[in-house]
């Protein structure tokens, strides 16, 4: 997949954005555990990411994740309820406030990522940016 090579040629050239410990990757049944307790299904490119490399801190950003014994794990971070109330599942942290994740309709996350931003509370669409763009977009890129 060109992302993951994109994200492996960062890594190589600028190993200082991957030195922070990551959380441990996901199974599929970490995955099916949070898609069943939140009633919801994740695009496919958050589920490779999650089996590649788990999550937590990644470049410029923080990735929640499928390991109960992180800070960064899914369900320490979102409820089921808030994401049933703001029809909304944040996966990335910019540690400012705002939230990258995905509007859900019908209990399926959208394949595109969007911005919560805390401030003025409004999500905006990121028309052409699924998660791996947004990676780079926001996690790669200072």
């Amino acid at each position: 997949m060109e992302y993951i090579d994109f994200i492996n040629e960062v890594e190589k050239s600028n190993p200082i954005l991957f030195e922070l410990h990551g959380d441990r990757t996901a199974s599929d049944l970490d995955i099916d555990k949070i898609e069943m307790y939140c009633d919801i299904k994740f695009p496919e490119s958050y589920k490779i990411f999650l089996k590649e490399y788990g999550g937590g801190y990644f470049a410029y950003t923080v990735v929640y994740s499928c390991d109960a014994n992180s800070d960064f794990y899914i369900l320490k971070r979102v409820t089921k309820e808030w994401v049933e109330k703001n029809s909304f599942f944040p996966v990335i942290d910019f540690e400012t406030g705002d939230l990258a994740g995905f509007k859900v309709s019908d209990k399926v996350c959208e394949s595109k990522i969007s911005v919560l931003h805390h401030g003025i509370g409004n999500i905006e669409v990121c028309k052409e940016c699924d998660f791996f763009d947004a990676l780079v977009k926001y996690g790669l890129r200072p």
